[in-house]
C-alpha cells in the first residue's frame, strides 16, 4: 500500500493569512541571508483587504545595519481600465521608512491580494540577525479616507556574515 504524508505548509507562504486576521500587510520572503555590502530585497503585499483606495506602509529597520537603496511600486493599484489612476511615493528617514500608495480621484478602491512595493536593502555589516517590522503606524484606507483596521503586520528578517 502506499501512502504519503500530508503537512500544513501555510507558514511558508507568508501571504496565506487566516482570514480571521485580514485584511494584513507583510514581507515575502520573511527572511534573507546575505554578506557585507549586498542587497536584500523584500517584497511588501497587502493581503485580502476590501474596498481600500490607499495604502501607507511604514517599516522601520535598523539603520546601522542596513540602507534603503532603492524602492519600486508594486502592482496591487496598476488598473489598464485607469489610465494613470495610482499614486507611489515613499520617504526613507535612516531606520523608518514610510510609503504611500493610493488611486488618485474619487469612487476607486480595489479588494484583493497584492504587492504594493519592492524594497532593495544594502548591508552595512556583518549581523546574525536584523529585524524589519510593519508598524502600527501603517493604515488602510477606504475612497473616504476613513481607516480600515490592519489585523495583521508583518515582520521579517536579514542575516549578513
Amino acid at each position: 500500500m502506499l501512502g504519503c504524508d500530508l503537512y500544513d505548509n501555510a507558514e511558508l507562504n507568508p501571504r496565506d493569512l487566516d482570514s480571521n486576521f485580514t485584511p494584513g500587510l507583510v514581507f515575502d520572503p520573511v527572511s534573507r541571508a546575505t554578506t557585507v555590502g549586498a542587497a536584500a530585497e523584500f517584497d511588501v503585499f497587502v493581503v485580502e483587504a476590501d474596498n481600500i483606495s490607499g495604502i501607507h506602509a511604514q517599516i522601520t529597520y535598523d539603520a546601522n545595519r542596513l540602507s534603503v537603496t532603492n524602492v519600486t511600486s508594486g502592482d496591487f493599484f496598476t488598473d489598464s481600465a485607469q489610465v494613470n489612476s495610482s499614486f507611489f511615493l515613499y520617504d526613507d528617514d535612516n531606520g523608518t521608512l514610510d510609503i504611500n500608495y493610493f488611486y488618485l480621484g474619487n469612487n476607486i478602491n480595489k479588494s484583493g491580494t497584492g504587492k504594493i512595493a519592492t524594497i532593495l536593502f544594502n548591508t552595512k555589516q556583518s549581523f546574525a540577525e536584523t529585524l524589519l517590522e510593519i508598524t502600527d503606524a501603517s493604515e488602510l484606507v477606504d475612497e473616504d479616507d476613513v481607516d480600515i483596521q490592519i489585523l495583521t503586520k508583518g515582520t521579517a528578517t536579514v542575516t549578513s556574515n
